[in-house]
């Protein structure tokens, strides 16, 4: 790496709120806030270095391992499953289930324009197709027939301020009957009263939206810069019809 990151660590900052200096070999100094991807995207090694290494983020890895150990218990391999992933940045989800076993097609979807760009850079031919926009605006149903897609997965796509419920629901209900479902989600979503997606996941506990859920934990997504955790939960779910 040609640089070195300073992390803000003042105490209660939101997720969004954080912020850090980027400080490169030639002593430029870059201040950005960790969700402004692009500029994240931008640096090779920023992303991996500051929210993988330095913050501990788990969701890729929890993801990947729970969707394959759900599949393996229930009789199938890893290998033929084919991916949409939401939100799929620069490709940790989808290189942490290839080194699972997942050996189909992966398309990407990501609303930051230099998302896939950064992907091709760090993971060079993991996904055979990328596209750039909201889930909302994407024919999920012609790319689910185009690439002959069996899963759907997103680390962290669930949450205030990303995407709605019935965004959501529009783009699972495209996908065949035996399909995974692969999702990480901030516990607000699962524990604050009158949020619209808490009450989607309770429906497709209760076996709603053609939908089974066969685990559902909470675990450490990652440290805040300030050091204090934030939890998650991993969600992984089958299409009943």
């Amino acid at each position: 790496m040609d640089f070195s990151v300073e992390l803000d660590q003042s105490p209660g900052l939101a997720q969004g709120e954080e912020k850090m200096t980027v400080v490169f070999a030639d002593g430029r100094r870059d201040h950005m806030r960790l969700h402004e991807y692009g500029r994240m995207y931008a640096v090779p090694g920023l992303y991996e270095e500051v929210v993988q290494r330095r913050l501990e983020c788990a969701s890729p890895t929890v993801l990947a391992t729970a969707l394959v150990d759900e599949m393996a218990r229930h009789g199938e391999g890893p290998s033929a499953l084919r991916v949409l992933d939401v939100g799929a940045g620069n490709g940790v989800v989808g290189e942490e289930l290839r080194r699972r076993g997942v050996k189909g097609s992966f398309v990407g979807i990501d609303n930051e324009p230099g998302a896939a760009i950064a992907a091709e850079r760090d993971r060079p031919g993991l996904y055979v197709d990328y596209l750039f926009g909201e889930l909302a605006e994407l024919s999920v149903r012609s790319v689910v027939a185009q690439h002959n897609l069996t899963g759907l997965v997103g680390a962290g796509a669930l949450g205030p301020g990303h995407i709605s419920a019935s965004c959501f629901d529009a783009a699972w209900r495209e996908f065949p009957r035996g399909a995974w479902l692969a999702v990480t989600m901030h516990e607000d979503v699962l524990m604050s009263d009158g949020c619209e997606l808490g009450e989607y996941i309770a429906a497709l506990r209760a076996g709603g939206h053609n939908t089974e859920v066969i685990r559902l934990n909470r675990f450490r997504h990652r440290l805040r810069m300030s050091g204090e955790p934030i939890h998650y939960f991993v969600m992984i779910a089958r299409r009943t019809a």
